[in-house]
């Protein structure tokens, strides 16, 4: 069976929701302390005590956690994925299990990019955002953007993943007026980050991460493809790989078009490590979906052996 190994986006997961995990799996013992050395403080300490802004303690316990788990996954069933890839922050991790960044690499990559980021977006003369919200159709949610749009001129919609799941980046004025018209219209907001993604206003971001960040660390051949979450296409070259990251800044993401990366994979089934996602109610509309969390893992160490799959 051609399995793909899928990485979903950071959503930011309070520490007692992981805390089990983090402490009793050897594998996550054994990334958070290689993360300690490249950091320079205690992953596990600072993870605990984090607010939910704290990018830099938040990415590098969710690419801890995540890639404890698809290891766990890859020696409990005996398979190694045909394919990876990763939405949004999820293709750093991809890019970890590729073997296009070491494990110690990708931390470097994710601490230097967020003094970047912070400095970019705090100082920006109008502070913008990225809103998070579901149970919408697609068609509702373009004519509240052209609402919108109307009255406070740019947003951008960042996040398409599917016909119920979206995101919208713009000023942070003007999406609390759009969370509010998500409202009336019956949709859910979920949250609201403090900076905006996937849209065309952070183009000035991506050309200072590619002359600031990403040329100060080494980018490999992958071992297996990965597949891109801007344009669907099956990369293994490095240099194509790097430039693919960084164009996540500023491309909006389709859920379809990974699917589609994903069948010209072969794929027959997905695994989806992490803490918390949404992506397996999606990926189970295509392919089979395994859910890999936290309580999957710890149920194996209590000895309960499951196959949880999506329902």
């Amino acid at each position: 069976m051609s399995v793909a190994l899928f990485f979903p986006g950071l959503i930011p997961t309070r520490y007692d929701a992981v805390a089990e995990f983090v402490t009793r799996d050897e594998r996550a013992r054994r990334y958070f302390a290689q993360a300690d050395e490249v950091l320079g403080y205690r992953l596990i300490e600072a993870y605990r005590d984090a607010a939910i802004y704290d990018w830099e303690v938040y990415e590098a316990g969710f690419m801890a956690i995540t890639l404890a788990l698809a290891e766990w996954a890859e020696r409990e069933y005996g398979v190694t994925p045909s394919v990876c890839g990763g939405q949004s922050f999820g293709a750093f991790m991809a890019a970890v299990r590729a073997g296009v960044l070491d494990y110690p690499d990708s931390l470097e990559l994710v601490r230097r990019s967020v003094v970047v980021e912070r400095d970019y977006f705090e100082n920006l003369a109008e502070p913008l955002g990225c809103h998070f919200f579901y149970r919408l159709p697609y068609e509702t949610v373009e004519r509240l953007l052209a609402e919108s749009r109307a009255e406070d001129g740019w947003l951008e919609l960042s996040v398409v993943l599917d016909e119920a799941v979206h995101a919208v980046s713009g000023p942070l004025p003007a999406l609390a007026r759009f969370e509010q018209r998500v409202r009336e219209e019956g949709g859910f907001p979920f949250y609201t980050m403090n900076r905006a993604e996937h849209c065309s206003a952070v183009a000035p971001l991506r050309a200072r991460l590619l002359e600031e960040v990403y040329g100060t660390v080494p980018w490999h051949e992958a071992r297996i493809p990965l597949v891109s979450d801007v344009d669907g296409r099956l990369l293994t070259d490095p240099e194509e790989i790097k430039h693919d990251l960084l164009d996540g800044w500023t491309t909006p993401v389709h859920w379809r078009t990974v699917v589609d990366g994903l069948r010209a994979g072969g794929t027959e089934e997905v695994w989806i490590p992490g803490p918390r996602n949404m992506f397996a109610r999606i990926t189970n509309t295509s392919f089979r979906t395994k859910v890999i969390s936290p309580k999957l893992a710890l149920g194996t160490l209590r000895g309960n052996r499951t196959t949880v799959a999506a329902p």
